[in-house]
C-alpha cells in the first residue's frame, strides 16, 4: 500500500474554497442577488475542485 499524501486533499479543498469565494464575490460585484451568487459560487467550487482533481490524476498517470 502506498503512503497517503496529505497535500493532495488539502490542495483540492483550498481550490474549492478559493473558487467559492471568488465566484460569490465576483457575482455580487456584477449585481447578482445573494441567492444567485450562492448558486454560482457552489457551481464554481465544484468546477474548481473537479479541475484540480483531474489535473492531479493526469500528472500522476504520466509519471508511471
Amino acid at each position: 500500500m502506498r503512503k497517503f499524501n496529505f497535500s493532495r486533499p488539502l490542495l483540492i479543498l483550498a481550490a474549492a474554497f478559493l473558487g467559492n469565494s471568488l465566484g460569490k464575490s465576483i457575482s455580487l460585484m456584477l449585481g447578482a442577488s445573494i441567492e444567485v451568487a450562492d448558486q454560482i459560487a457552489v457551481f464554481t467550487m465544484v468546477l474548481a475542485a473537479l479541475l484540480v482533481y483531474l489535473r492531479m490524476n493526469r500528472n500522476r498517470n504520466n509519471k508511471k
